[in-house]
């Protein structure tokens, strides 16, 4: 195993899957506290949940109650969306990569749960079978999923994303993501933080930037029903890409049935072993593999 990166309780290390030969990321937590194993087994518990969302991160094997817990993650060659915040991308590849990650929240916050720390290196770039580029969703580290408790008031997150709202009244809700997510396009547009520096894209593309980090101290509701849900984000981008001639790879191969049937009715439910064409391999149940990953 090589290192590739540290986090607030877990480090990561590249690996070789003995059975498929790929390479695959292991996210090993440290310092085993009863606090920080339930944040890992609930992380886990959220990426199983989401293994057919396309811009979620796919877990392949995990074991959160040995001696030293792991999850075991698909391996992105083209790393975070980190080094873009410097090396910056035309306005289109950002929306793109905007209706992406949107298009997996929806999934998300419609089921139920919230993330609480997107920012660029929270979301990983995979290359796809017809070349062009994913970007998803890949830490639930201090992720809720609402419908098993009420929304967590720990003040944990990354300075500069979390939702100003939140840190306020410790009520955290899928405009928290929002927020978050708003201020990382700001950042990957422009280089900063600061929603109100000048953008690049159409009026309509900046216009909906500030909608997602829209924030009032002076109102009641902090101004946060100014902002719009993830479904509206997606549906929005969509439209303002498509009025701009710039199609988007990732209507090609989707399931897009999800949006018709509804997604707010979204659920994996696994009743028998199932076959993972990644990994050329059943998973049970619990959405680990039969034979065991690392074997």
């Amino acid at each position: 195993m090589s290192f590739l990166d540290s986090g607030a309780s877990s480090d990561v290390y590249r690996a070789i899957d003995g059975w498929t030969r790929k390479f695959v990321a292991i996210k090993i937590l440290g310092n085993s506290t009863f606090d920080k194993r339930c944040r890992f087994r609930r992380e886990s518990a959220m990426l199983t949940d989401h293994l057919d969302n396309p811009f979620v991160v796919n877990i392949l094997d995990f074991d959160v109650d040995c001696e030293a817990p792991y999850i075991v993650l698909e391996y992105s060659e083209l790393g975070s969306l980190q080094p873009c915040v410097s090396n910056r991308r035309d306005w289109r590849t950002i929306a793109e990569w905007l209706y992406q990650v949107t298009f997996g929240l929806t999934i998300i916050h419609e089921g139920g749960g919230i993330v609480r720390d997107i920012k660029p290196s929270n979301l990983l770039r995979f290359r796809t079978a017809n070349g062009s580029e994913d970007v998803k969703i890949a830490d639930f580290g201090i992720g809720q999923d609402l419908q098993t408790g009420s929304a967590t008031t720990s003040p944990f997150g990354t300075e500069g994303y979390i939702d100003p709202v939140a840190q306020i009244t410790r009520n955290f809700g899928p405009t928290s993501d929002i927020f978050s997510l708003g201020v990382t396009i700001v950042e990957l547009l422009t280089g900063g933080k600061n929603a109100r520096t000048s953008m690049p894209g159409p009026p309509e593309f900046q216009s909906l930037i500030a909608a997602m980090t829209a924030f009032d101290p002076l109102m009641e509701d902090f101004n946060v029903k100014s902002r719009p849900t993830s479904r509206q984000v997606c549906e929005q981008i969509q439209l303002i890409l498509k009025a701009y001639d710039f199609p988007i790879a990732a209507e090609t191969g989707r399931n897009v049935l999800w949006w018709g049937l509804g997604l707010a009715a979204f659920a994996i439910v696994a009743t028998s072993n199932t076959w993972d064409s990644y990994s050329g391999r059943y998973r049970d149940s619990t959405g680990r593999f039969r034979s065991g990953l690392l074997s």
